[in-house]
């Protein structure tokens, strides 16, 4: 029965696409001035290159066209992929309302997440948002940071158990063991909840389900632009049968999984609003309470009634506190593992540091020989957040690698973007403004912005947490105190942006990004930043300090018959998602396969 309904969609598309093309050639379009690349494809454009394992074609649309190049969506549809930062600043700050998110983006997210910050628009996205702020506040995180300790020990003790009894190296694809852990650091300090995701022998439906939920997705990306039409012209009974007549089985699978988060996420509210009517944790511990969810429904609680967030709204902010909370954060872990097995100077300075830092705090604390205890020291919040090579490994690493590459807007109204450095026009002429219509599809590219060498110079692509520690790049880091602005939430993106080097203002200051985070923007930037980010570094500095200083991490070194070992590669498929490649490997599954061992005192020592 699918069969004639493909037939339809398919003959329907060619028509469109076929008439788009006939009005286009009579009436040029807007965009048609802007540079870019020439169409792979008449249904998908450029996207397929973008954004399956694209990372080479977009440093080449970088290198070739600049800050604002003119791609081809779906049918052909002209699009625009920005990284310029004053095009930036003006789309997600200083004109942010005339550039929303897009309507495939809204729709698939409230179908499979409910209503949360990701699934919503205007007045309701702005009232969650202003709810939940202050429960992300840096007080909160120190609050429950002490009690999150013991699940980055937990990783720690599952890494161990898989040693060899000899004390000797042997090979552990990380990444299951560090999505464990990631899973459970947002349940517990966000939530408030145990999934036990530390005990393997555990299994846990909603765990299951977030796990899949982004990879499965990947598989039927090219259907998200038809899911705004389904939602507003099909009933919940056709939707229902129109997945199961197609012949993707990944759609049904995200049905299951959308499912599945409903009723987990319902079940977890219930449990809170029990917690908090009776005054007990049902979990249990001495810190019972002070979650983030506890905090977050003791504010709505007392909040006007008509700024209240409704069960509706409370289910999509638990399915996307904790999606947020594990897939990226899992992926930047993985990735800084592996980057400090690369680079074992980096590793070995990193241990230093953290082992230094808890000697003067066992020293403080009036323990006898620091030198011996110091492993059983669990650093402070601002001990740790402000340790200058672990935050410069984080910076550094989520700059250049970020865990999501791109993300989009669609422009509400006709707008003019303003440019920081003047792009060359099809035409050949230099201009430092396009002008966009209502209706244009947005493409931010977080990783132009945050490799663009007028903002980063010119070793902008190359793996340097130094440039985090001097002062030529200081204001790149904590730039709220040099300008005098007080940043409750480390929030940076209202820090103006300085017009550049080249820039129109002709200055010799370098532009920065309106981003939430030391001038890149991996968390975004305006009023749809991630709300998490200083969570989601308290997470990852908190777990890689912990491995580190008590582990050693390698490339694998076990080779085949050919003398070959396993290479490990990251595909940029909008995620981050990496694999090994062919013969050890089949490029597709992700795996972070590296040799671990306990550390010696060697591994202490720093080599010129």
């Amino acid at each position: 029965m699918f069969l004639p309904i493909l037939w339809s969609l398919g003959l329907g598309t060619y028509i469109v696409w076929k008439f788009g093309r006939s009005l286009s050639a009579l009436h040029p379009s807007p965009l048609s001035s802007v540079a870019g690349p020439p169409k792979d494809h008449w249904f998908t454009g450029n996207l397929l290159r973008l954004m399956r394992d694209g990372l080479d074609y977009n440093l080449a649309l970088f290198r070739r066209f600049g800050g604002i190049i003119k791609v081809y969506g779906m049918l052909g549809t002209e699009q625009l992929l920005v990284y310029d930062p004053v095009a930036l600043q003006h789309i997600l700050v200083k004109d942010q309302d005339s550039f929303e998110e897009t309507d495939m983006f809204v729709e698939t997210n409230k179908l499979l997440f409910g209503e949360g910050l990701i699934s919503t628009l205007g007045k309701q996205h702005r009232r969650q948002r202003k709810m939940l702020n202050p429960v992300f506040s840096l007080s909160n995180l120190r609050s429950i940071f002490p009690r999150l300790q013991p699940i980055a020990d937990g990783v720690l003790a599952l890494l161990k158990n898989e040693l060899p009894v000899n004390g000797g190296s042997t090979e552990i694809d990380l990444l299951p063991w560090l999505r464990r852990g990631t899973i459970e650091y947002v349940a517990r300090g966000i939530l408030g909840v145990r999934f036990d995701c530390l005990e393997p022998a555990e299994a846990n439906e909603y765990v299951g389900a977030l796990c899949n939920v982004q990879h499965i997705a990947l598989k039927v990306l090219f259907l998200r632009p038809f899911v705004p039409w389904a939602v507003r012209t099909l009933s919940v009974g056709w939707r229902n049968k129109l997945v199961d007549w197609l012949p993707f089985s990944a759609l049904r699978e995200l049905r299951d999984i959308a499912h599945v988060m409903h009723r987990s996420a319902s079940h977890i509210l219930h449990t809170k609003r029990v917690e908090a009517a009776n005054g007990i944790h049902i979990n249990g511990g001495p810190d019972a309470g002070t979650d983030l969810m506890n905090i977050m429904l003791r504010a709505n609680a007392v909040t006007e009634e008509n700024a209240r967030l409704t069960d509706d709204e409370l289910v999509g902010q638990i399915n996307t506190f904790i999606l947020g909370g594990q897939e990226t954060t899992t992926s930047a872990l993985a990735r800084m593992l592996h980057i400090l097995a690369l680079e074992q100077g980096a590793q070995t300075r990193l241990r230093k540091e953290v082992r230094e830092a808890k000697m003067v705090q066992a020293s403080a604390r009036g323990l006898a020989r620091p030198e011996e205890v110091w492993q059983s020291i669990s650093l402070p919040y601002d001990v740790l957040a402000k340790l200058p090579y672990l935050d410069a490994i984080v910076r550094e690493t989520l700059r250049l690698y970020p865990p999501t590459s791109m993300i989009n807007r669609v422009a509400t109204r006709d707008t003019v973007i303003p440019l920081n450095n003047a792009v060359r026009s099809s035409y050949g002429e230099a201009t430092s403004s396009i002008n966009v219509p209502a209706g244009t599809n947005i493409i931010i590219s977080i990783l132009g912005a945050n490799r663009d060498p007028c903002l980063w110079g010119a070793d902008a692509s190359e793996w340097r947490p130094e440039r985090w520690l001097t002062a030529t790049d200081a204001h790149m880091g904590d730039t709220s105190k040099t300008l005098g602005l007080d940043l409750d939430f480390g929030d940076e993106s209202a820090i103006p942006v300085v017009v550049g080097l080249h820039g129109l203002s002709g200055s010799g200051v370098r532009p920065r990004n309106p981003g939430v985070y030391g001038s890149m923007m991996t968390f975004l930037g305006g009023n749809r930043a991630c709300i998490g980010f200083k969570f989601a570094e308290m997470e990852v500095k908190q777990i890689l300090s912990t491995l580190v200083s008590t582990m050693h991490f390698a490339l694998p070194s076990t080779t085949d018959e050919h003398g070959t070992c396993k290479e490990i590669y990251w595909r940029m498929d909008g995620l981050q998602v990496p694999v090994v490649r062919p013969p050890h490997g089949d490029f597709k599954t992700s795996q972070v396969p590296l040799d671990v061992r306990l550390v010696v005192e060697a591994d202490f020592l720093q080599t010129l």
